[in-house]
């Protein structure tokens, strides 16, 4: 008789460590930028308008993202105040990491359930651990971590269905799709999965039992709607007007930064993986997926896809990928953070990959089955040195040092912004707001306004006789995109003079920066660590 070892006896040291560790990971600097709600933490703040403002209604004219995240943080801002706290962005923000924490421990237990030892299901979740983008998303107070944990949710409880054909596992699912779809629209695509499998696995019943499989689809579609409505309940209670301004929102969403020459995710979603990942981990994960595919399809054709056999499961995890992608390879719009629902189920087939590539290197020699586990180290450590890369970065924001400059600066006179400017000191300046800068996008016109002028370049900035411009590269860098710059050719021409000197009326004041030390990976992350030049009127 086999004796079991330390970590399987122990087996909840496992996921519980891999709990700890991303938040060893995620938790420095997630004050980042706090009390200001810098970019992307624009969904907190209209839960923080709610519990200030009790006429506001956070839930009402914004159809782009559905309200189960704003609800759920409206509910913690009320509990951390009623312990006496102020803080509702930051805990907002532990909770997004918290969310992401438990996504990896669940992402150990499929791979537990889909039958893997618990070196493999370890492997899963420390793979996991290494996206970086899902450190870098745990620190935001957004959807995402939302999505993510109810999506992997969801392929649980398919599986979980598939082994024992118990049909609350399959309401389950279907309750978390709905919620899923709650946080995030892209989140509805996962609906086909365990109806799929539902009626895959019922298709030799379909002429005896299709009453009862109607049933089962319509309690399963109902449930599904209550998840979603749980999160935004204006669907359930304001359905006509509700529908009727959603279907415009899923349509600006496909083709949102739509210009000459994008192509569709079908083409593009590779790149932005392997940019935003690291190009090892996403060779990894690839040949998992490929991989899996070929081992399902042999299984198939073997006959060997029943219930409850660990390749059926394997087969719905892969099947849970290629649905999850489907908005974003129809998309034109498809951001690295978008991916975050695939990786948990790439994380698993990964872990499982990894397993039988050093089984089949050992029956070779045992050097060969070293050079993968070195393979795998080297993979590991390199991503942690991202993620490493990410926490400094946070940490020494430009932002930070700029916000403590823009204190210096006398008081009364006026100052313009970009969109991701430092913190503005409340009531120091005599005139303080948005440079009025509009981003076309295809077709559009620029909003008139009977106040200001959009795009007016450094004439109109003259004309306002503003002191100070504050410019972040996050905005400038546009107009490295030869489209923005021929559309916006005054704006470009401005931010270029600036750039280099020739301004005619404004001159560099200060400038801030950070840089990462040479020995780490040189990596950028969305929203993150902007450089900040600080423009003075000449006198």
């Amino acid at each position: 008789m086999n004796q079991k070892s330390f970590l399987e006896k122990y087996e909840f040291i496992i996921p519980l460590a891999l709990f700890i560790l991303f938040l060893a990971l995620t938790l420095p600097g997630i004050s980042w930028g706090a009390p200001d709600t810098w970019h992307p933490d624009e969904i907190v703040v209209r839960s923080i308008n709610a519990l200030s403002d009790p006429e506001y209604r956070f839930d009402e004219g914004n159809y782009d993202y559905p309200t189960l995240p704003q609800y759920a943080m409206y509910a913690l801002g009320k509990i951390v105040l009623a312990l006496g706290f102020t803080d509702v962005l930051v805990s907002a923000r532990i909770l997004s990491a918290i969310l992401a924490g438990l996504t990896i421990v669940m992402t150990y237990i499929l791979a537990r359930r889909v039958g893997g030892s618990v070196y493999v299901a370890g492997l899963g979740g420390l793979l996991l651990i290494c996206v970086s983008e899902m450190e870098h998303n745990g620190r935001y107070a957004h959807n995402d971590t939302f999505l993510i944990f109810f999506t992997t949710l969801a392929v649980l409880g398919v599986v979980e269905y598939f082994k024992g054909q118990n049909k609350f596992w399959l309401y389950a699912s279907l309750i978390a799709v709905g919620m899923a779809a709650s946080c995030k629209y892209i989140g509805g695509s996962l609906l086909i999965v365990p109806l799929g499998v539902y009626l895959i696995g019922q298709r030799n019943n379909l002429r005896q039992q299709p009453l009862a499989i109607a049933e089962t689809l319509f309690i399963g579609g109902a449930l599904t709607f209550l998840g979603y409505a749980a999160g935004t309940p204006k669907a359930l209670f304001w359905m006509t007007y509700y529908v009727k301004r959603l279907l415009p929102a899923l349509n600006w969403q496909v083709s949102y930064g739509k210009q000459p020459g994008s192509v569709r995710g079908f083409l593009g979603q590779y790149g932005v993986m392997a940019e935003g990942l690291g190009l090892a981990l996403v060779l990894l994960f690839s040949a998992a997926f490929i991989w899996t595919c070929y081992q399902v399809i042999k299984s198939q054709r073997a006959g060997e896809l029943k219930q409850g056999s660990q390749m059926g499961m394997r087969g719905i995890v892969l099947f849970a990928i290629l649905i999850l992608d489907l908005p974003m390879l129809a998309s034109y719009n498809y951001q690295l953070r978008y991916f975050l629902t695939l990786m948990p189920l790439l994380a698993v087939l990964a872990a499982f990959f990894v397993e039988a590539l050093y089984i089949k290197t050992k029956q070779v020699g045992k050097s060969y089955s070293m050079l993968v586990s070195g393979g795998v180290a080297l993979i590991v450590l390199y991503s942690l040195a991202r993620i490493t890369s990410l926490m400094l970065l946070t940490m020494n924001d430009a932002r930070i040092p700029a916000s403590e400059f823009m204190k210096t600066l006398p008081v009364g006179t006026s100052l313009e912004h970009m969109y991701y400017p430092p913190t503005i000191p409340g009531e120091h300046f005599e005139r303080e707001h948005n440079y009025p800068i509009y981003f076309v996008k295809g077709n559009e016109t620029v909003p008139v306004s009977k106040q200001i002028k959009f795009n007016d370049g450094e004439i109109g900035l003259d004309d306002r006789l503003t002191d100070y411009l504050v410019v972040d590269s996050f905005t400038s860098d546009k107009f490295n995109d030869p489209y923005t710059c021929a559309n916006m050719q005054v704006e470009c021409d401005f931010f270029k003079q600036l750039a280099t000197g020739r301004s005619n009326h404004y001159q560099l004041l200060k400038e801030f920066s950070y840089q990462l030390p040479p020995y780490l990976p040189q990596i950028k992350f969305l929203f993150v660590n902007p450089t900040i030049r600080i423009y003075e009127r000449i006198k």
